[in-house]
């Protein structure tokens, strides 16, 4: 659906009689897709659908629809006449806002033109190569190499127009040998076959390097946080920490904390170069760069329409994706850097233990290694943290350069050198 079509049938949904205020969605996605496993390929998947999402407005009452079917106007009057008798049953709740009725410019920064014209079988043929590879090095190999051809369109009842189009492909690989695993991966807006053949030789190349794995006392110690890592750690700090809401009422780690939170920056930026993504939000509000910390230092928060407008705040809303900028230093400069400490190369399993701290608990996964005067010598077992990432980020010493990464929201992050990173137990 182009940019016409998607106006003509909002507006034809509009043009339906209602009573209230209506709000429509549509999201499309062509993606392409496949999954191997044990150095096979178990499947391809080829996905093209289309939801609509309709939200209804009566005074301080709100409810929501979506259904999968764009062709059948019956279905669609019936989930028009269906969102509002929902709408009328449910309590007022003052946080209820109107429509934005703003028209917006399609940018369209994600938007990749060799992406588009790429099919099934392209995909499937480099998911072939790299379970070939795994097989010649005697690793299993499983994983999953998916490119999505999507677009959002929005429109509401006081005016408001959005549309883009946009790209997003996502390849991660796991390399399982007897004693060790080793991981990788290859985010963005498009994908290559080299790129696709890079990830796997890392991960092949991890794997090979973390057989057997030798036991590491768990102190704290300094850390080699690998890019992955670091957006495992960011994107939970994120969405659970900065709350201008949360702030203003005392629930967040930051309500009583006036330090900078070490030196580098955090943003987030539809127009980022290393992860661009669609630059509206689901309610149709424009997004643009967003500086939530500068060089260490507080400057904007999370910041909904019903906060902003009771507290006379500007508006930030749920950003696309999120950057930490970074010194650009090499990982294997970090490494040369580092007498005594650990390598990590993702975590998994995270969960908040204090919102007071922003602090989390997770493992380490995939290849973690011993660091001794400036070189890697050996894999250790894995082993589970506990860490305040108020103490992270004031404890990073040097930093490297952001590169695309995060399976379920596109980010920018460096690697990160960190001392005193608390490691608790043993997790195998």
């Amino acid at each position: 659906m182009n940019r016409q079509q998607a106006r003509d049938f909002i507006a034809s949904i509009l043009e339906i009689p209602h009573e209230g205020e209506l709000q429509v969605a549509i999201d499309g996605v062509h993606r392409l897709g496949t999954r191997f496993n044990d150095c096979a390929v178990s499947q391809n998947a080829l996905k093209i659908q289309a939801t609509l999402t309709l939200t209804a407005r009566l005074e301080q009452k709100k409810a929501s629809v979506t259904i999968n079917t764009l062709n059948d106007k019956a279905m669609v009057n019936s989930a028009i006449k269906q969102v509002f008798a929902i709408c009328a049953h449910m309590p007022d709740d003052e946080e209820v806002m109107p429509p934005m009725g703003e028209v917006l410019e399609a940018r369209e920064y994600a938007f990749n033109a060799e992406s588009e014209a790429m099919e099934i079988e392209t995909i499937g043929a480099w998911a072939a190569a790299a379970c070939k590879e795994g097989s010649v090095a005697g690793i299993d190999l499983a994983g999953l190499l998916s490119l999505g051809k999507m677009f959002c369109a929005y429109g509401d009842s006081a005016g408001g127009f959005a549309y883009e189009r946009y790209h997003r492909s996502d390849y991660h690989v796991t390399a399982t040998g007897n004693n060790g695993s080793g991981w990788a991966e290859d985010q963005g807006v498009t994908i290559r076959q080299d790129d696709v053949m890079a990830a796997t030789k890392r991960a092949i190349d991890k794997c090979a390097k973390a057989q057997n794995p030798k036991v590491f006392e768990p102190r704290p110690t300094t850390v080699i946080l690998e890019p992955q890592a670091v957006g495992d750690l960011m994107a939970m700090a994120f969405w659970h920490g900065f709350d201008q809401r949360a702030k203003d009422e005392g629930r967040s780690a930051l309500s009583d904390y006036n330090k900078a939170l070490g030196k580098l920056s955090f943003y987030s930026d539809p127009a980022c170069e290393v992860f661009p993504t669609i630059s509206f939000s689901a309610d149709g509000q424009a997004l643009g760069k967003t500086l939530w910390l500068d060089e260490g230092k507080v400057q904007q928060l999370l910041t909904n329409r019903y906060w902003a407008k009771k507290n006379k705040l500007e508006v930030r809303p749920a950003p696309n994706n999120i950057i930490l900028a970074g010194e650009g230093a090499s990982l294997d400069k970090l490494i040369q850097s580092t007498d005594d400490g650990i390598l990590v190369t993702r975590f998994w399993y995270i969960r908040s233990t204090d919102a007071n701290t922003l602090g989390f608990t997770g493992m380490t996964r995939d290849g973690t290694w011993r660091i001794e005067n400036g070189e890697v010598t050996h894999p250790v077992v894995e082993m589970r943290w506990n860490e305040s990432v108020l103490r992270v980020l004031n404890n990073v010493v040097a930093s490297g350069k952001p590169v695309a990464t995060g399976e379920f929201i596109s980010m920018a992050m460096p690697a990160l050198k960190v001392d005193e990173f608390h490691f608790s137990s043993l997790s195998a």
